[in-house]
C-alpha cells in the first residue's frame, strides 16, 4: 500500500491539513497510523474535481505556458478533472460532462429558491445603501448638535459628548439594519 503524508494529501488537493483529517475521519480517505493511502485519495480526489470542477482550468494551464489542446495527431494524457477540451473530448466524456453540468445547474436552481444563495448584485446594492446610510448619519453629528457641543467647557467634556452622539447614532444604525435585513430576505 502506497502512501502520502497528510501534509501532501492537502497540497495537492489545495485543502488545509484539518480538511483532509476531516475527510480521513468521515472515511471518505482511507488512512494507515496517520499516513494517507493513495489509492484512496486519488479516487476520493477524482470524485471530488468530478463533482466541483475547476472554473478555469484552460486559462490556469494556459498561464503555466501550456496549450489548452494537444498537437494534431497526439493524443494528450489529461489527469481526472482537468479540462478536456471538445475537440479531444469522446461521446462518453461529453455525456457524462453535460450530466455533471445539467446536475450543477438544478443544485444551483435549488439553492436560489431555498434562499441559500443570493445574486451579489443584489447583496452589494444593499451593502451600498447601508454604507451610504452610515456616512449619512455620521456627517449629519455636526451640523445637528453643533449647538451643544460649543458649549463644552474642555476637550474631555467634549470628547465624551461626541461618544455619546456616535454611540446612538450607530446603535440606531444597528436597529435599522435589523429592519433593512428582514427587507433584504423579503426581497430574496
Amino acid at each position: 500500500m502506497t502512501t502520502i503524508s497528510q501534509s501532501e494529501a492537502a497540497r495537492r488537493a489545495g485543502l488545509s491539513r484539518a480538511a483532509i483529517q476531516k475527510n480521513i475521519a468521515t472515511g471518505k480517505i482511507k488512512a494507515d497510523g496517520g499516513k494517507v493511502d493513495l489509492a484512496s485519495f486519488d479516487e476520493w480526489l477524482a470524485l471530488r474535481q468530478e463533482m466541483q470542477p475547476d472554473l478555469q482550468p484552460v486559462a490556469a494551464k494556459a498561464a503555466r505556458g501550456g496549450s489548452s489542446a494537444p498537437p494534431v495527431g497526439e493524443q494528450a494524457a489529461y489527469a481526472p478533472g482537468e479540462h478536456i477540451p471538445l475537440e479531444a473530448m469522446s461521446r462518453a466524456e461529453a455525456a457524462r460532462l453535460r450530466e455533471v453540468y445539467k446536475a450543477q445547474t438544478a443544485r444551483l436552481e435549488y439553492d436560489q429558491k431555498a434562499a441559500r444563495v443570493v445574486e451579489v448584485e443584489l447583496i452589494a446594492r444593499a451593502v451600498g445603501d447601508e454604507y451610504a446610510r452610515v456616512r449619512s448619519s455620521l456627517l449629519a453629528i455636526p451640523a445637528e448638535h453643533a449647538p451643544t457641543l460649543a458649549r463644552c467647557k474642555g476637550a474631555a467634556e467634549l470628547r465624551e459628548r461626541l461618544e455619546t452622539l456616535i454611540a446612538r447614532a450607530l446603535e440606531k444604525l444597528t436597529l435599522d439594519g435589523e429592519d433593512a435585513a428582514s427587507r433584504l430576505q423579503g426581497r430574496v
